[in-house]
């Protein structure tokens, strides 16, 4: 997997190394396995294949009985990530702390003219829910690019410090009427344990709490 970033742009492009469809392909199970997820398929849908996807390469793909929902499961263990910058002012940034730069970039991608409404959940939440560090979702139109069958979408992304990024895209036509069975799917994809907090920035609020420095 590589990451490309500049310092100067929102841009990030993320690759997962060969799309599906092509020789070399890492297994879902094992991207499990490192980056220390587990995963519970989730009741009343069915597998189904994956197929290339340029925008977000994913790992797996399941499907209501109905076809009215269809959940996407891309897995990026923190531990293949490779991160090519160029900035002869800066350090490169380490892969702990680019999530949600790439949460931002890659829900901004995959919607129809990269309006996204999104929101963080509370590290508690986070951690309650997933066992993750951080949790972020995020809802929009989706792009043609991605998918011709469904119009709307809802991305789960969650992060634990040393261990993975992933993603949990949710696609249908109507997602107000998929609310209860995409709450009963978005933890099918969660990590088996919580390690520790991850080192966030003071939230605006915060930083007013801070004592001031003097000038000198």
């Amino acid at each position: 997997m590589r990451v490309h970033a500049a310092l100067l742009m929102s841009v990030l492009w993320l690759a997962s190394g060969p799309v599906p469809g092509e020789e070399g392909m890492i297994p879902f199970d094992r991207l499990l396995e490192e980056g220390g997820l587990e995963f519970q398929p989730p009741k009343g849908f069915h597998a189904v294949p994956v197929e290339p996807d340029y925008v977000m390469p994913y790992e797996a793909r399941y499907r209501s009985d109905d076809d009215r929902l269809e959940i996407r499961y891309a897995i990026r263990p923190l531990s293949r990530m490779e991160i090519d910058y160029e900035d002869p002012h800066n350090a490169a940034p380490a892969p702990n702390d680019l999530f949600n730069m790439l949460f931002r970039t890659l829900s901004e991608t995959l919607a129809t003219d990269h309006r996204v409404m999104s929101r963080n959940y509370t590290p508690e939440k986070a951690q309650e829910e997933y066992r993750a560090g951080w949790v972020a979702v995020g809802v929009f139109d989706i792009s043609p690019d991605v998918s011709n069958r469904y119009r709307e979408a809802m991305l789960f992304a969650i992060h634990q410090n040393d261990k993975a990024d992933a993603y949990i895209l949710f696609l249908t036509n109507d997602l107000a009427s998929e609310k209860a069975r995409i709450k009963a799917a978005r933890t099918s994809l969660r990590f088996s344990s919580f390690d520790r907090p991850i080192n966030t920035p003071p939230s605006p609020e915060e930083l007013k709490q801070l004592p001031m420095i003097p000038e000198k």
